[in-house]
């Protein structure tokens, strides 16, 4: 295993046990410092990236934090809580004005250009000439930040998926391609991913999947998960490797070494539990907090 990434999410779109936590949790990580230093914490255990649906707070935080560490942006679009909430409050076109006024003039005019190429498919509500219309508009607002692959929202990739719109999926390769970075997908249906887009799976560099002992949200099942991920261990990256909280990291981590995965994705919880426990590293050495077991050998 080669990568550990950090996964960031509005603090608001997140599911949590209580009511105090969510409280708690919105509060603290809606100030760009906070975010800040969980990136600092998680380069100290050894990732290299952050996978991130943006707000103002995570794009402020990233920049800053771009300016003085190596960490690639890995940004999922469009983000889906947002657009949701704008399309309930403004409608369908506020939604797509809100995004636009955040472009510059440059932006703006390239982006009226493409959108006027496109204007039949947008009259029939085309899902990949949609997507990719906010997610490019989303994508160009983090000006600043170095961007270096490109994913579309889970949520989007899900019902494409459903739907078998394999042209959504090519539109986002072909638009990575066009910025010259990497794309991927994050889904919890590889196995569909992999039978609706066949030989076109390929064109992702990274396809993050569930990937725990447990099986937990592997679909349809462990085993044919697992027989998928040995196909092509290298492109693939292991989400959900605590099974919801129900492992611990020593375990789900080891679990996605053995099958030689690319990598692993670090959720908040897992950071925090780290340095609540003393953890100094996760690259490289076995670590523990005092009295505790290791939490992760490097490869």
């Amino acid at each position: 295993m080669t990568e550990l990434v950090l996964e960031l999410r509005p603090p608001e779109s997140q599911h949590y046990g209580s009511w105090k936590e969510r409280l708690e949790t919105v509060a603290r990580y809606n100030d760009p410092d906070e975010v800040h230093a969980l990136c600092e914490k998680a380069y100290s255990l050894g990732a290299r990236a952050v996978l991130a649906v943006f707000d103002d707070t995570i794009r402020e935080a990233l920049a800053a934090f771009q300016r003085w560490r190596d960490m690639e942006v890995w940004a999922v679009l469009p983000n889906m809580f947002a657009f949701i909430r704008d399309l309930t409050d403004l409608g369908l076109v506020g939604a797509a004005r809100a995004r636009f006024l955040r472009l510059t003039p440059t932006q703006m005019a390239r982006t009226a250009f493409r959108a006027m190429l496109d204007l039949g498919s947008i009259r029939r509500r085309d899902l990949a000439v949609g997507t990719m219309l906010v997610s490019e508009m989303e994508l160009a607002a983090l000006r600043g930040l170095r961007v270096t692959r490109l994913f579309l929202h889970p949520q989007v990739t899900e019902v494409a998926l459903a739907g078998g719109a394999v042209a959504v999926f090519t539109a986002l390769a072909a638009a990575s391609e066009r910025l010259g970075i990497d794309s991927g997908l994050v889904t919890h249906n590889p196995l569909r991913a992999a039978t609706v887009l066949g030989p076109e799976l390929r064109r992702f560099a990274a396809i993050i999947a569930p990937c725990n002992p447990k099986g937990y949200k592997m679909f349809p099942n462990r085993e044919a998960c697992e027989r998928l991920f040995r196909s092509d261990p290298a492109r693939f990256i292991a989400a959900e490797v605590t099974a919801g909280g129900t492992l611990d990291q020593e375990a789900g981590l080891a679990h996605t070494r053995t099958l030689g995965l690319a990598g692993a994705i670090l959720d908040r919880r897992m950071v925090e539990i780290a340095f609540r426990i003393g953890t100094s590293t996760w690259a490289g050495r076995a670590v523990r907090g005092p009295g505790e077991r290791p939490i992760f050998q490097g490869a």
